[in-house]
């Protein structure tokens, strides 16, 4: 089975965060990857600080974030991104105003506002800020706080405030690291709490994924499907047939934007 090289670099944080050392030889063992690959996604982990190399060993940074870089997260899926943001655009109606969160996925949605007026965009990712300034009729608020520069998103208390007190969003964009059939994970702390901010001050939330990150379960749990807020979850393939019940059965839309 193929695995993606995002899938692949959150697997090997996933295993040096339960062994602070391991040799490469029995990384590469444990992965089941070629070496070349396994330099190749080593490489890649240790241009953003995730890991150290020495001597045939790799261990995780103790100050590392464990979540993946998001220049690689905005690489992977990148048709299947485009998809679910043009069906998302769909929903959106002029005059709305908007939440976009720092996923890599919602970098997609703005290029589809294209025809949309007096859109009120509200944010805390600066790639989504670049994106939108490029768009006419369409305003733009971004939330204050620290920077995260392996995410390029705005995050901590400052951010959370700003939200919590000025905004109230009609519309709620987000994404998330996996679904299992209990609910929707992060792996990433800061990120957890400014989502959790978004659903409960925005009046419905929408959630765009991948088929890919169906029945993982990360360590933290953004939400459950009981979320009165969580109103729809778009996807391009349908999930296993416990996950798509209790989606649907909590009352929240599936919609698979395509079955291939």
């Amino acid at each position: 089975m193929n695995v993606s090289k995002a899938d692949r670099l959150q697997q090997i944080i996933e295993i040096l965060a339960k062994n602070k050392r391991i040799s490469t030889k029995e990384l590469q063992e444990k992965l089941g990857i070629s070496i070349s690959t396994l330099r190749r996604d080593l490489i890649s982990l240790q241009a953003t600080n995730t890991i150290s190399r020495t001597h045939g060993y790799v261990s995780l940074l103790e100050n590392s974030n464990v979540e993946i870089a998001y220049a690689t997260r905005r690489s992977e899926n990148v048709a299947v991104k485009n998809k679910l943001c043009k069906y998302a655009a769909d929903l959106i109606t002029n005059g709305a105003a908007i939440f976009l969160d720092g996923s890599s996925t919602l970098t997609f949605l703005p290029k589809y506002f294209a025809g949309k007026e007096n859109l009120h965009i509200i944010t805390n990712n600066i790639n989504i800020v670049d994106e939108v300034t490029q768009l006419r009729n369409i305003d733009i608020s971004v939330l204050g706080g620290q920077i995260s520069n392996r995410s390029n998103s705005i995050l901590g208390p400052k951010a959370i405030y700003d939200l919590n007190n000025n905004y109230r969003p009609n519309l709620n964009f987000i994404s998330c690291s996996s679904i299992d059939e209990n609910g929707i994970y992060m792996a990433d702390e800061s990120q957890t709490y400014m989502k959790r901010a978004a659903i409960a001050k925005s009046e419905k939330t929408i959630l765009l994924i991948d088929h890919t990150k169906f029945g993982k379960k990360d360590y933290i749990l953004l939400s459950d499907f009981n979320s009165k807020k969580i109103k729809t979850i778009i996807t391009d393939k349908t999930p296993s047939t416990a996950i798509a019940k209790n989606i649907t059965s909590s009352g929240i839309d599936l919609i698979v934007t395509s079955t291939q």
